[in-house]
């Protein structure tokens, strides 16, 4: 699978990347691959002004009422033990995790907890939510109590098939996503949308798209936006819930990953260029 991703090539597309946190990643990938990043955060993450949600959850955590926890992100991982030494629980969180069964997601939050000292017994091969369903599934759940540090959103993937397994689902949520402060590269990415100076956008998560049609609904350009991703960019999308999220402006996704990571939304706009060029060698 390597070798076949490394003779894909971008071919001199213009890439537009709406994803904030990981964005210098993707450029430098997309640049790799023979394309022209195009840089446009639609997201920052800002503290969740209620943070009961959460403390109910630590207190359950501390209470030793969770029998395995999921961490999906660094930035929450890192929230989440803030948390607990602000509220002074600290130390019984890290006691609490030593009895549970304690998954992350990826390498982020993997830094954290080991930062912390904390023993992780499951990293899924896939660093997704499919991953790590398809991980858990020899791990009897039913019955059980199982918190997730959700990110900037809800995660009804996730939440949803472990609920399907018999499990409780205790979520801690402990940031949102906001709008950058600085919106003036999400205007400038409209406009060359609009002008069709871009390829493909590629959108890895909801509130990047629900964002960009918040700056164009400022603009006045919603109908022309929403004009020009189902006419003259081809629009690349990670997960079924972006997927949706596309759906309530009656636009359709060209490429999508069989895995739901980032680098592999890129490669697959690669490997989609490469099956037009060899549709149009065929016409």
């Amino acid at each position: 699978m390597a070798d076949e991703r490394i003779v894909h090539s971008l071919r001199g597309k213009t890439i537009a990347i709406t994803e904030a946190r990981r964005a210098a990643e993707l450029a430098s990938l997309i640049t790799k691959l023979g394309g022209v990043p195009r840089s446009a955060p639609a997201v920052r993450e800002i503290p969740r002004r209620d943070q009961r949600p959460a403390l109910d959850a630590l207190e359950g955590i501390c209470r030793q009422e969770v029998s395995v926890i999921v961490f999906l992100t660094g930035v929450g991982t890192r929230a989440f033990f803030g948390l607990a030494a602000e509220a002074g629980k600290r130390e019984a969180l890290l006691k609490a995790l030593g009895g549970m069964f304690v998954a992350a997601r990826g390498p982020k939050p993997i830094a954290v907890l080991r930062e912390a000292g904390v023993r992780i017994d499951l990293v899924p091969k896939e660093p997704t939510s499919e991953g790590l369903l398809s991980e858990l599934a020899d791990r009897e759940l039913r019955g059980k109590m199982v918190a997730v540090q959700l990110y900037g959103e809800e995660n009804p993937f996730l939440v949803e098939g472990l609920r399907a397994r018999g499990a409780t689902v205790l979520e801690i949520p402990l940031y949102e996503w906001a709008l950058p402060e600085d919106q003036e590269p999400l205007v400038r990415l409209i406009h060359e949308l609009i002008a069709g100076r871009i390829d493909f956008v590629a959108f890895t998560s909801s509130p990047q798209i629900k964002h960009l049609f918040v700056v164009a609904d400022r603009l006045r350009l919603r109908d022309e936006l929403i004009s020009a991703l189902r006419r003259k960019v081809t629009v690349a999308v990670v997960g079924p819930v972006s997927e949706a999220a596309l759906a309530e402006y009656g636009i359709v996704p060209r490429v999508q990953p069989e895995k739901g990571t980032m680098g592999a939304l890129v490669h697959a706009i690669a490997e989609h260029l490469t099956t037009e060029e060899e549709h149009h060698a065929r016409s």
